[in-house]
């Protein structure tokens, strides 16, 4: 995104706001993804779904920016672009395996534990502040998270485990974003992410049979490339100009968006918990949203 955009923006919103505006389009991208790798065949191992998915990303970043593509290619903190490919390729294998085998909403319920990780990160590295007002959000969101939850066999299972690696892992390429944005763009930030990640998923598939994707699977794949690229651009964008703690509260929104993508695509009705914790959620964001609102009145 230009700055141009940044800055109308800047004209309505603070800079948190706007951050949490973004993650919030970020996760309408993200629930895209989401469904479309649920339908996907379990055939499929997840690198495998990772490789293709970067591969169209690229493509398509290729085609948009196709006369400076590679000058895009330019950085002098290499190391830190791989660092965050490799904690991206792990976070989408963990999150790829996850969506294929749990119900959207129970996934995205384990998944959300990303915003703890997120927030701590933010305090441990950027010395952010993080207020009281701040934690309380968190807690009552993440009270939303118990009771869509509630105590189930299913919480110990091996996948149950998965969106919770792919949180940790997540959270830390996120984390890498405030130190990538003050020398390098978004473009490049994403170019690197998706090319790393590629790099990753092909050489972690080296002695493991590919399983060639049958040709009704390539417009799926074709989906979750695209919308892979507008969440991580939406990502970048929010994470580069907003603190990192603030956000934390706003990747709660995913739950509806995947509850959404259950129901109406793969019959899967979330009991009661799950709408009540999901209700209990968006108030939390909501309230974060308005104090936003008047720590920058009361500025002006």
């Amino acid at each position: 995104m230009s700055n141009t955009f940044h800055n109308f923006c800047r004209k309505f919103f603070s800079d948190n706001v706007y951050g949490g505006l973004l993650i919030v389009l970020s996760t309408i991208a993200s629930a895209t993804t989401n469904g479309t790798t649920h339908s996907i065949s379990k055939d499929l191992p997840p690198m495998e779904i990772l490789f293709f998915k970067c591969f169209v990303g690229l493509t398509l970043l290729f085609t948009v920016y196709r006369q400076r593509f590679f000058a895009f290619f330019k950085t002098a903190i290499l190391p830190i672009h791989g660092l965050k490919g490799v904690c991206g390729a792990l976070g989408n294998w963990a999150w790829i395996g996850a969506v294929q085998y749990l119900p959207l909403a129970e996934s995205s319920a384990l998944s959300i534990t990303s915003a703890f990780f997120t927030s701590f990160g933010g305090m441990l590295f950027f010395k952010e502040k993080f207020h009281l007002k701040a934690w309380v959000a968190i807690v009552v969101g993440f009270a939303g998270v118990l009771l869509i939850l509630h105590p189930s066999q299913k919480l110990f299972s091996y996948y149950a485990f998965l969106p919770l690696l792919s949180a940790v892992f997540f959270s830390a390429s996120s984390l890498f974003v405030k130190r990538l944005s003050k020398e390098d763009s978004s473009q490049t930030t994403l170019i690197y992410l998706l090319s790393f990640m590629a790099i990753f998923a092909l050489f972690s598939q080296i002695h493991t049979p590919w399983v060639l994707p049958p040709l009704d699977e390539a417009p799926k794949l074709t989906v979750i490339g695209c919308s892979y690229v507008i969440t991580q651009i939406c990502l970048i964008e929010a994470y580069t100009y907003a603190h990192t703690s603030f956000l934390a509260p706003f990747k709660y929104v995913r739950f509806p968006a995947n509850i959404f993508t259950g129901v109406l695509f793969f019959a899967e009705i979330p009991p009661l918990t799950t709408l009540l914790g999901g209700g209990v959620i968006l108030l939390s964001y909501a309230w974060l949203i308005r104090i936003e609102y008047k720590n920058k009145k009361r500025k002006t």
